[in-house]
């Protein structure tokens, strides 16, 4: 037992010292690192990293105290109370919290510095007095004041050096950061270390009795401190690779954005450059030109697409030393999946040597003809249409284009469409205003008045005149505008056309009149009016166009016509009077009339009928004729088409029994192919079994041998047996001599008395050996007896079964003969079977032949019934329509018979 006066002395385990110094240099490091990332993260992320920092930070810190403690050795057993060791992280976690916020500040100044090391440091003190007081032994703990107070002030120092050195490299990134961080980490972790060595230092142990009744943690030492420095050494790696992860993915966000910005700026630069022309010619040079600098590609070049979807190259860029393009078509360009695909505004790149890609042929004959080795392709859509293409061609080397490079290159020939689409609206604005220049000078040349009004003025006035409007009524430009058209009515307008127009003009549609309108002197004029509604793209009516054209002169000329008319048309009436019996079929009837215009088609007229009279009178003689000629050979023509049909039908019967005798043909040589078959089946299973029967004869000659082998073996065995009947007698004989001498012994013991009992003994145990031996003489020799008459019958039986083995064997012999024959038959039968089949195939093939003769026969003497028919059907309709040109043509009076 300790005395209370003895103070205990602390020995430290070096390896535990090691880790906990380690620990506190990770700690440091992970502090530095989590004030980066919180100097730049913003909002919900850095209250994440702060806490999650904090949490870090801590519970590094704490770890790196808990560890030290535990290198601290005392001779007397050392507990730790749960609770207290778990709320000592409390203020570590607290500490490190404000010092990650104050060093991530903006702004840190001297007061907030000094705060918050005094803070942080009087955390850490915290920390380790706290875990201190967590210990539980025998033992009670005293601190020396002046160390006490040297650890706290380290504490302070270490904890504004801290602050202080976070804040300077919190933005610092790049080897050389790395490079201070570490630096500044291992000095953070020496002063860390040295405060709580120092308040170790600090305490003092002298033994007691008192035993604290608390839970305490009762574990190994070493393996704690292990289990804790492993636990924190993974927790501050994850966060460091968490902070790693972080940083590099704001960091790619960041180089995302510098490149988005750079490829904006590049965007708007050739978008301007492309925009200040609104030339077609120059915006294709100055695009295919700024596109080239600034990707710094070797060729450039639009192409635009003609109606077969070939390609013509109408602008190029390209580097010197390079063929020229310019104006080549190059065809067989796309193909359906390429033109769908360029609909949808997909843009194509081909990475690496393009010899290497998947490209079809004809498409790798164009970029080999044009030296390329990598390329980009965007299409060009205007007024939702595939326009061209913008091609960007690597000649020098292959390439592996960047997605910066691609995004920008697919906007920018989105940019080209637009830039068309502008040059092409401005194209068509021009010739718009052209074709308006073309429209005044046709509304100032034409002849017809035109006057446009506005109905949305009160009355309609009129707003626009052209000078043919002045000349056709008289009226001058000034007196005329701000009028309705009205004024040119008068009297004799008629009110009808008058109320059309108004109805016209409120239902707003077109109208089409002629109307009696005054000029200034008040002489009246024929016009004839169009007014048409003008229309705004919305459909509403904007104007009234009026177009009149002065008529008068042709109105005078209709009247002229119409006299003339019903002249002719009293004249035209005389003359069909004078005809009309012609077309009852007088064709002697004549036209009198001679005067006037009537009179000359009256004379050609009666020149008609007299042709038609010359020609009616031959057609007449000609129809008679054909009527007698085709009746008497009507029915010769039908008894000849009667007779083909016979005739047809019975060559369809007789290609009938060809087919059938075709198809017995072809069943009997079917039945002799399956019979070949059968017999080459035969003659197979009987060369087979004469091979069989070969082999079995072989095998009964060498069974003949065996049992002539197993007869000599039995007949040596009898021998021996005999000799064993005369060692069995020359037993027998020993026998009666050893019992004979068995009784003189017992003659001689008898005889010498009671002193050699002994000896009687033995010649009575003699006697009954040779008992035995005579006994077992004759059951050996009644033994050989059976095996002399067992082996007389067995050489009896091997004798009789060598020779039944003889006659197997030439029986075999005869078999495989008669197979050989059969096998010989069978083969015969095959090749007799073989030239049936053949001749039946030929005979087949012959009627097949035949057949196809006759049905070609039929099909001619078909289509010679079907003419005769068809001929004679053609003579009775010619009779008829005869008969019936001859009824029309008897209309005719032609005064010949």
């Amino acid at each position: 037992m300790f005395q209370a006066d003895v103070v205990m002395s602390c020995t430290y385990d070096p390896l535990l010292v090691a880790l906990s110094i380690v620990i506190a240099i990770f700690a440091s490091y992970t502090a530095l690192d989590l004030t980066g990332r919180l100097t730049v993260a913003q909002g919900w992320a850095r209250l994440a990293w702060l806490i999650g920092g904090a949490i870090v930070m801590g519970v590094g810190i704490w770890s790196m105290h808990f560890v030290g403690m535990l290198a601290c050795s005392l001779p007397i057993q050392v507990g730790y109370d749960t609770l207290t060791v778990l709320f000592s992280v409390l203020p570590a976690i607290i500490a490190s919290g404000s010092a990650l916020f104050l060093a991530s500040r903006p702004v840190l100044n001297t007061p907030q510095l000094l705060t918050g090391g005094v803070l942080m440091g009087t955390g850490i003190a915290s920390m380790h007095y706290i875990g201190m007081a967590a210990m539980r032994m025998e033992a009670e703990t005293r601190y020396d004041p002046v160390l006490f107070m040297i650890s706290v002030v380290i504490a302070i120092n270490a904890s504004v050096v801290a602050l202080w050195i976070a804040f300077q490299l919190r933005l610092q990134i790049g080897k050389t950061g790395k490079r201070r961080k570490i630096s500044s980490a291992v000095i953070m972790a020496t002063a860390i270390s040295g405060m709580h060595y120092t308040g170790m230092a600090a305490a003092s142990f002298r033994p007691t009795k008192i035993a604290n009744a608390v839970a305490t943690i009762q574990v190994p030492v070493p393996g704690l401190a292990m289990g804790i420095g492993v636990v924190t050494l993974m927790i501050l790696g994850f966060t460091l690779l968490t902070s790693f992860v972080d940083r590099r993915m704001v960091t790619q966000i960041a180089l995302l954005k510098q490149q988005e910005a750079q490829r904006l700026q590049l965007f708007m630069d050739i978008t301007l450059g492309i925009q200040r022309s609104l030339k077609l010619e120059d915006i294709l040079n100055t695009t295919v030109s700024e596109i080239r600098k600034t990707l710094n590609i070797d060729r450039v070049i639009i192409y635009r697409f003609n109606s077969d979807w070939s390609g013509t190259i109408i602008a190029e860029s390209a580097a010197d030393g390079l063929m020229k393009t310019l104006g080549k078509t190059v065809y067989d360009l796309l193909d359906k999946d390429d033109i769908e695909m360029y609909r949808n505004g997909q843009v194509q790149a081909t990475n690496s040597n393009i010899c290497e890609t998947n490209v079809r042929d004809c498409h790798l004959k164009i970029l080999e003809g044009f030296q390329i080795k990598a390329n980009l392709v965007a299409p060009i859509v205007g007024e939702h249409r595939l326009l061209g293409l913008l091609c960007a061609y690597q000649c020098s080397e292959p390439r592996n284009w960047q997605k910066v490079e691609i995004d920008l290159f697919g906007q920018l020939a989105i940019q080209v469409g637009i830039a068309l689409e502008q040059a092409t609206l401005l194209h068509e604005f021009n010739s718009a205003q052209e074709m308006v220049q073309v429209r005044d000078c046709a509304i100032a040349a034409t002849k017809n008045a035109i006057a446009i009004t506005d109905p949305h003025q009160r009355n309609n006035p009129i707003i626009f005149c052209n000078p043919a409007f002045e000349t056709i009524t008289g009226y001058q430009l000034q007196e005329v505008l701000g009028r309705n058209c009205q004024f040119l009515q008068g009297p004799e307008t008629d009110p009808k056309t008058i109320e059309k127009i108004r109805n016209a003009l409120r239902l707003e549609q077109e109208c089409h009149v002629v109307i009696k309108n005054y000029r200034k002197d008040g002489t009246p004029f024929w016009s004839e009016l169009s007014m048409t509604p003008a229309r705004d793209i919305t459909g509403q009516v904007i104007n009234f166009i009026w177009v009149q054209s002065d008529i008068t002169s042709c109105r005078e000329i209709e009247e002229e016509l119409r006299l003339t008319k019903e002249f002719l048309q009293r004249q035209l009436m005389e003359l069909i009077d004078d005809v009309k019996e012609v077309a009852k079929g007088d064709l002697t009837a004549r036209s009198q009339m001679t005067t006037g215009q009537i009179g000359i088609v009256a004379d050609f007229f009666n020149d008609i009928i007299e042709s038609l009279r010359q020609r009616v009178i031959p057609v007449k003689q000609a129809i008679q004729y054909i009527n007698l000629s085709v009746g008497e050979n009507f029915d010769t023509i039908r008894q000849l088409a009667d007779e083909a049909f016979q005739q047809t039908e019975e060559m369809t019967r007789t290609l009938e029994s060809v087919d059938r005798m075709n198809l017995s043909i072809q069943e009997v040589a079917r039945n002799a192919y399956q019979a070949a078959e059968l017999a080459r089946t035969s003659a197979d299973t009987a060369f087979a079994a004469g091979e069989t029967m070969e082999l079995t004869a072989s095998r009964i000659f060498d069974l003949q041998k065996t049992v002539t082998e197993t007869a000599k073996k039995i007949k040596h065995f009898d021998t021996s047996s005999q000799e064993i009947s005369k060692f069995v007698t020359l037993i027998h004989e020993i026998a009666l001599q050893t019992n004979l001498l068995s009784i003189n012994a017992g003659l001689e013991a008898s005889r010498v008395g009671e002193e050699n009992q002994s000896f009687g003994v033995v010649a009575q145990q003699v006697s009954r050996l040779a008992a035995q031996l005579a006994q077992a003489t004759q059951e050996i020799e009644y033994i050989a007896q059976n095996i002399q008459s067992e082996t007389e019958v067995v050489v009896e039986a091997i004798e009789q079964g060598t020779a039944q083995v003889v006659e197997g064997a030439e029986l075999v012999k005869d078999i495989k003969q008669s197979m050989n024959k059969i096998v010989k038959v069978f083969c015969q039968i095959d090749e007799l079977v073989q030239s049936i089949s053949e001749t039946m195939v030929s005979q087949a093939q012959t009627s097949q032949a035949i057949a196809l003769l006759i049905k070609e026969r039929t099909e001619v003497s078909e289509h010679t019934a079907n003419s005769s028919r068809t001929m004679s059907t053609f003579l009775q309709q010619t009779v008829e329509v005869a008969q019936q040109l001859q009824a029309s043509v008897s209309v005719f009076q032609t005064d010949v018979g």
